[in-house]
């Protein structure tokens, strides 16, 4: 089989084109075509990553120095019987303003080595939270 004419000016074209097109092989020197631009949006992807992972970190960690609650007066003193972990605790610190019988948020940390059978809590502030307390039963 004879090829045409338009064959022939096609295979013309076609390797006419591939001879234009192709870039002649250089020597590397060493660079991997990184532009100053792409090298600084690296940098700056690098720096949130590791922000990141610095807010994880605190985040999870920290803890929640704060307890919400129902005053009560108990053996020792003031006592809140916190919500969230179903613990009671002996107040100390600035307790002055608290009454037993109310529901308050008080902010401050928990004392380390504490004397009585109640863990501590060292108040700093308080807030009240005037939802009603539940009464609890008393104890024989």
């Amino acid at each position: 089989m004879n090829p045409g004419p338009r064959q022939i000016l096609a295979a013309v074209v076609v390797s006419a084109m591939t001879l234009t097109t192709t870039v002649p092989a250089g020597a590397q020197t060493g660079t991997i075509g990184i532009s100053k631009s792409d090298a600084a949006w690296i940098v700056v992807g690098i720096a949130a990553i590791g922000a990141g992972i610095g807010i994880g970190i605190y985040f999870a960690v920290h803890h929640n120095h704060s307890l919400t609650g129902c005053s009560v007066a108990g053996a020792n003193g003031l006592e809140l019987e916190n919500q969230a972990d179903q613990q009671a605790y002996a107040l100390v610190g600035a307790v002055s303003g608290i009454k037993p019988g109310e529901r308050v948020r008080v902010s401050g940390k928990r004392v380390k080595k504490s004397s009585g059978p109640l863990p501590q809590f060292l108040v700093e502030h308080q807030s009240r939270d005037f939802r009603a307390c539940r009464a609890r039963p008393a104890t024989p």
